[in-house]
């Protein structure tokens, strides 16, 4: 396999575990064995509920502002800043500003892994 040219325009949008849109990019189906890559979109008020993977994960805000939880610290976030959680580490974070929150997803799997949510959808 050489390599695979991906549209975003023309892949689905679907729920993510906190019922938010996301966008699964790279992933098993196109042939990746240790890599996913993925997107999501936040409006003013969203929240990714806390959770924890079973694998590391990081994440790059592109667009919006909030602030994040790793285990009992919060950060905040803004444009051009990343977050690494480890394995087990739980984590959320919240889209507080007035724009919408753009999130790059990367797992060290080729799907997205295996969520465990501690906190339970209010919604």
């Amino acid at each position: 396999m050489n390599g695979s040219r991906l549209v975003h325009a023309e892949l689905p949008i679907v729920p993510s575990p906190s019922g938010l849109p996301s966008q699964h990019i790279v992933t098993e189906h196109i042939g990746a064995t240790s890599l996913f890559l993925g997107q999501q979109w936040l409006q003013p008020g969203d929240e990714v509920l806390r959770h924890t993977h079973p694998c590391e994960e990081a994440v790059m805000f592109l667009a919006g502002s909030g602030d994040a939880t790793l285990d009992e610290e919060t950060v905040a976030i803004v444009p051009g800043c990343s977050l690494f959680f480890p394995p087990g580490v739980v984590h959320g974070f919240r889209n507080t500003g007035t724009s919408t929150m753009h999130v790059l997803i990367v797992f060290p799997v080729p799907h997205f892994a295996e969520t465990r949510m501690v906190e339970p959808a209010s919604r």
